[in-house]
């Protein structure tokens, strides 16, 4: 995880801190980047989350993200029926 520390510096404690306060509220997400801007006595936090890129198979190939095909096999995946295993 990339910190950045804006406007301002913050000690070593201070920035854990923050990463364990952020970690809590977000379980099940992984952050690439935590940017603390530090306005006075306030702290701004925001976070860049790692997007997962979203993979297909078809045909028995993994062809990679959808939005990145042509429009004929973006048609094929949309005529796709898929099969539910219960």
């Amino acid at each position: 995880m990339q910190i950045v520390v804006l406007n301002g510096v913050l000690s070593e404690a201070e920035q854990d801190a923050y990463i364990r306060r952020v970690t809590a509220k977000y379980p099940m997400s992984v952050i690439e980047k935590l940017i603390l801007d530090v306005q006075g006595e306030y702290i701004s936090i925001s976070c860049v989350f790692h997007r997962f890129r979203d993979l297909r198979k078809m045909g028995g190939y993994c062809i990679g993200e959808p939005s990145e095909w042509n429009p004929a096999k973006q048609a094929e995946l949309r005529d796709t029926v898929p099969s539910w295993i219960d």
